[in-house]
């Protein structure tokens, strides 16, 4: 048996440390890893997977690597499937050192699975499915399906106990949608739920204290009762949710691996295969797995050789399900006899040495606490000391430039071109950074710093998007089109650049939304009577709308009295915003995306950016949400303006939450907060408002379960390691109010906790250096002290002095704001430049000849000259093969559409077309099993494959590819790009793959799309072909006539292999008859 240490000499691969080829070489039985913060867990991952192949314990096939994320499985697979490539070559090049057995010849081509959890769960869902009766082709929903679905289910519900929950429709939705995902998550049955709820209810009836004293009910029993009472219907709701799922097909995420669960738990025969199938299990991120997920992994796998990697200090996603419990748990979910073997890996090559002991420092208090043994982390060898700077500053905006100003120095060219002093070599990129938040509500702010000091910034994720000013207006248009509530949205457009409306005609308008509330349609006055009656039939968050106002504004004629209070300027302005929005409203059937481009255009938004923005960021701004937009219509053919922006406000919230997979940008400053960051890392990492109740947050636990549509703690999977209520033992109220308020108590300091390993992840993705920042006011009437972690910090003398107290005794910041101009000047100090620029060109001489004088001449003669003698189109010197064929069938069509081109709407036909040959390339470049494909490419990602549908479709596709003779042939040539001179053009051929049969080749052409219908249609797609067999016969050197041509209509399960495909010369006949002789061309023969 050889060693990994004599193994990785033999591959010339870095030798592992003695923690990692104890993991490495751990013995065939269920084993947990508690791997640190850039320990290098990934890496030994993969060198035990080789280790284990080289020693002939499995073949690569039967190893299951399970992560969470696309980009994680993904940067597995390449680093398992570069080494076992290596291995091979080492196998071949010293065979003396390895045992020979038949799984050795097959490694070139056997790979192991790895997937992401949810999409293994998936998998053993749909090859099962009929065995718990359900069907395999289940269509899976996306977020904005299953908001409309769950959204429908509450504005058709007739259940009066909604009412009284006093919440609206958005609320209740989303609260069903959060309850059923927690009944999936927790293998929970809404019917214990509900009669839990009815005996929690009766704690109402106790006496209320054991004194005669205590006249009243508890306040703290009474909301109990109330929010664990609101169960019930929601309860009801959800379950009419699963139905309608169940009876249209349909599946989220959390369904799948609940189904999933149910499948191993009926069947013995599929754990038995599954056990057969794959002889080692590895689970990453083992920390941040759900009840529902460790409860399958542990049926399928238990006494069985899993090893799990995870890191207690990094479960930061107890929100979605989560627990850091799962590792303390693991010996009792996966052994008999709890006795799991115990490795650790607490060698950090990411981090500098005072980075890390800052990191330390904050996660010390939770390494005492855990139940699974955790060491501190240590740095690498060599490893540079970097740098932990901290700063507390008077006020946030002074926080903020102070990071800009950081940010400046760091990324400056002198700051870090030592790092190769070397003058003629080529110089280094500049660093990555990024600034981490706790709450995405302070980006802004920190942006605007960045952008005063010139520095590139990137706030990631659609919630940064959202916070930009111009999408702000944007989606407030498309707000107060769809709500006549929008009074905050309609204020941002009426008093912005567009309208400029001043404070007192906006308060003008507000007392008309007042007095039109008590008046009927016919604008007379309602009795007292019936103003109460319409009080108590309206929603508890309708009020007096000032979008109905300005309605008014628009249709009443300006003697009216009500228009009085209006200045006569800000009436006229009014007047045309009135008209614009009754206008947009009047364009709400259009499609969204042709809805959202009338919007931008008639706001002048495309305008507005330009002139304010130079730096072209807003007009990126605005370009990122249309591929937004196009994102969402494509997943969801039902989309209206309601989903979308009840869309954008979960996926804001989500993107805020959950991690991304964004590479870092040398030079440019990311934004994004702390939980989206876990699994990244930069070189220069800062992290602000380290202040008292926001870095450590203010705990927002309340109650726990408690609380509105909360499943209760005794249903979820980890209800051992949470706090416990004593509510079931309570003789009277008073107990009840004394246990609430330990149980809250117990809460707070968990959240501390969690708020600890925030800490730790924030601190942990700083390579180099870090900077720590608060700021003792903000916009609170107190300032605030330095959090705990800056005082631990400094008490450990790993950051400087902090300021004990601010210099001011009142918010500067409040101070400063005392008489604001409004509405806001959109040019601010830019103005005078603006106004004289704009001077010299209206007072410019149109006669007088200028530096572009001969230029215009000449274009204006151009112009002319092409309006005498009819349009002339250039022929494009590049053309691509898939439009050879368009250019021979109607190459007018052709000429129109270069000299007028046009956005193409993104067909779906055409993005399923891109997926499905991304997979295939994948699938041929990797040598992967069909389960795995989806981690192997990490060009295919979760968010490119645009909704439930075309998800569905792409599965069904890859499934009949699978089956077909093409999978289980090995191609010489895949994707490959050839540029074929074609007389004084260049044809440009892009070909799918190619096989080779004895001395012939056959060239593939996969197709998404359908056969053709005729004859005719076939002859132009063969020209396609036409062009592949001679660009491919040139780059190869052989005859044509040695290669073969075929189309594999994959959604048909059909080839085609035409009868005839053109030569060279009838190639160019054919274009010497259509091309050559088309007007708009003006003749260009090939």
């Amino acid at each position: 048996m050889i060693s990994s240490v004599d193994l990785a000499g033999l591959m010339g691969i870095h030798a592992p440390t003695a923690q990692q080829q104890v993991v490495i070489e751990a013995p065939l039985s269920p084993a947990l890893v508690v791997a640190g913060a850039g320990s290098g867990k990934t890496d030994t991952m993969a060198s035990r997977v080789v280790w284990l192949v080289a020693n002939n314990f499995v073949s690569p096939d039967q190893v299951l690597g399970l992560t969470f994320t696309r980009k994680a499985a993904g940067s597995l697979s390449k680093r398992v499937s570069e080494r076992i490539a290596i291995l091979r070559d080492v196998q071949n090049r010293h065979p003396e050192r390895f045992e020979a057995t038949p799984e050795t010849a097959s490694i070139e081509f056997d790979q192991p699975t790895i997937s992401t959890y949810n999409s293994f769960a998936s998998a053993l869902f749909s090859e099962n499915a009929l065995l718990i009766g359900r069907e395999p082709e289940s269509t899976l929903l996306n977020d904005p399906s299953s908001w409309q679905l769950a959204r429908k289910l509450v504005v058709a519900s007739t259940d009066d106990r909604l009412v009284g929950l006093e919440k609206s429709i958005n609320g209740l939705t989303e609260a069903v949608l959060d309850l059923s995902h927690a009944l999936s998550d927790n293998v929970a049955h809404a019917d214990d739920v509900a009669a839990y709820a009815k005996r929690f209810t009766q704690i109402s009836e106790l006496p209320y204290a054991d004194t005669a004293r205590k006249k009243t009910p508890y306040a703290s029993v009474t909301d109990a009762v109330n929010e664990i009472g609101s169960l019930a219907p929601l309860l009801d709701l959800a379950v009419q949710y699963a139905q309608q799922k169940r009876a249209q097909g349909l599946l989220e995420f959390s369904d799948q691996v609940a189904l999933a669960l149910e499948v191993a738990e009926r069947s013995q025969d599929v754990v038995d295969h599954y056990q057969d199938r794959y002889r080692v299990v590895l689970l990453d991120e083992y920390q941040d797995t759900s009840v529902v997920q460790t409860r399958l992994l542990a049926r399928l796998f238990g006494n069985h050789p899993v090893m799990a990697v995870g890191d207690p200090h990094q479960s930061i996603y107890g929100w979605r399900g989560a627990s850091a419990a799962n590792l303390a748990r693991f010996s009792r979910d996966f052994t008999e006899t709890a006795d799991a073997h115990y490795f650790a890996l607490s060698t950090s090559w990411r981090n500098a040495t005072s980075v890390l002991d800052a990191a330390n420092v904050i996660v010390q208090p939770l390494s005492a606490r855990s139940p699974v043994r955790v060491e501190s982390l240590g740095a690498r060898p060599e490893a540079p000391a970097g740098a932990v700077d901290a700063y507390y500053y008077e006020h946030i905006d002074e926080e903020a430039r102070g990071v800009a100003m950081w940010f400046a120095r760091a990324l400056a060219p002198q700051a870090w071109n030592h790092y190769n002093p070397d003058p003629d070599a080529a110089a280094p990129e500049p660093p990555t950074a990024a600034i981490l938040f706790r709450r995405r509500s302070d980006m802004d702010r920190f942006a605007t710093a960045l952008g005063a000091h010139e520095i590139p910034y990137h706030v990631l994720g659609i919630g940064g998007l959202l916070s930009t000013p111009e999408i702000v207006d944007l989606v407030s248009a498309l707000t107060v089109i769809h709500d006549p509530s929008a009074g905050s949205e309609l204020i941002r457009l009426l008093s912005g650049a567009r309208w400029s409306i001043g404070t007192r005609d906006l308060h003008a308008l507000a007392d008309l939304s007042r007095w039109l509330l008590s008046r009927s349609v016919t604008q007379q006055a309602l009795s007292d009577e019936v103003k109460q009656r319409v009080k108590d039939s309206v929603a508890v968050d309708d009020s007096a709308s000032i979008v109905d106002a300005l309605d008014f504004v628009g249709e009443a004629p300006v003697s009216h009295s009500q228009l009085e209070n209006f200045s006569p300027e800000g009436l006229s302005r009014l007047k045309d915003a009135a008209k614009q929005m009754a206008f947009f409203r009047s364009r709400a059937g259009l499609e969204l995306g042709d809805l959202v481009r009338l919007l931008e255009q008639e706001l002048l938004l495309d305008i507005e950016v330009v002139a304010s923005r130079p730096q072209a960021q807003g007009m990126a701004n605005l370009y990122a949400f249309h591929d937004e937009l196009a994102g969402f219509l494509a997943s969801d053919d039902h989309a209206n303006l309601s989903s979308f922006l009840s869309w954008l406000r979960r996926a804001a919230q989500q993107d805020m939450m959950g991690p991304r997979s964004d590479d870092a940008e040398a030079g440019t400053v990311q934004l994004l907060t702390i939980h989206a960051s876990k699994g990244l890392e930069w070189d220069l990492v800062a992290v602000p408002r380290l202040v008292d109740g926001e870095v450590p947050a203010a705990s927002r636990e309340g109650k726990g379960w408690v609380s509105f549509g909360k499943l209760p703690f005794a249903f979820r999977g980890d209800a051992a390691e949470l706090p416990e209520l004593e509510w079931e033992n309570a003789q009277y109220q008073s107990d009840f109010d004394g246990s609430l308020k330990e149980f809250k108590a117990a809460l707070a300091d968990r959240h501390q906790a969690e708020e600890r390993r925030l800490g730790y992840v924030a601190i942990t993705r700083a390579r180099d250096n870090l900077l720590l920042t608060g700021s003792f006011w903000s916009s609170r009437s107190k300032p605030q002290a330095p959090s705990t972690f800056l005082q631990e910090l400094e008490e450990r003398e790993l950051i400087g002095e902090l300021p004990s107290d601010p210099v001011n005794d009142e918010n500067p910041t409040l101070n400063d704001v005392v008489d604001p101009l409004w509405p806001f000047d959109p040019l601010g100090n830019r103005r005078a430049t603006v106004e004289a620029a704009a001077q010299l060109v209206t007072t410019a001489d149109p006669g007088a000849d200028g530096l572009w004088s001969h230029e215009i001449e000449l274009l204006v003669a151009e112009r002319n000259r092409a309006a005498s003698e009819g349009q002339r189109t250039p022929l494009p010197q590049r053309i691509p093969a898939s439009r050879f064929k368009d250019y021979i069938a109607d190459p007018e069509a052709v000429a129109l559409s270069l000299r007028r081109p046009m956005p193409e709407k993104p067909y779906r036909a055409t993005r399923l077309g891109t997926q499905f040959h991304e997979w295939v390339e994948a699938r041929f470049g990797t040598s992967a099993s069909a389960e795995t494909l989806d981690a192997l490419s990490l060009e295919i990602d979760g968010a490119d494959v645009d909704g439930a549908a075309d998800a569905e479709k792409l599965s069904q596709l890859q499934a009949t590819f699978e089956r077909s003779a093409w999978a289980t042939r090995k191609p010489v040539d895949v994707e490959i790009e050839i540029h074929v001179p074609f007389g004084d053009r260049v044809i440009i051929c892009k070909i799918d793959a190619v096989y080779a049969d004895g001395d012939r080749y056959e060239i593939v052409d996969w197709k998404t799309g359908r056969a053709p219908r005729d004859a005719a249609d076939l002859e132009a797609k063969q020209l396609q072909l036409a062009l592949y067999r001679l660009a491919y016969a040139q780059w190869k050197g052989i005859a044509p006539e040695r290669i073969d041509a075929a189309f594999y209509f994959v959604a048909d399960d059909t080839v085609i292999r035409p009868e005839h495909i053109y030569s060279e010369t009838e190639l160019r006949e054919a274009w010497a008859r259509s091309v050559g002789a088309a007007p708009s061309f003006g003749g260009s023969p090939l």
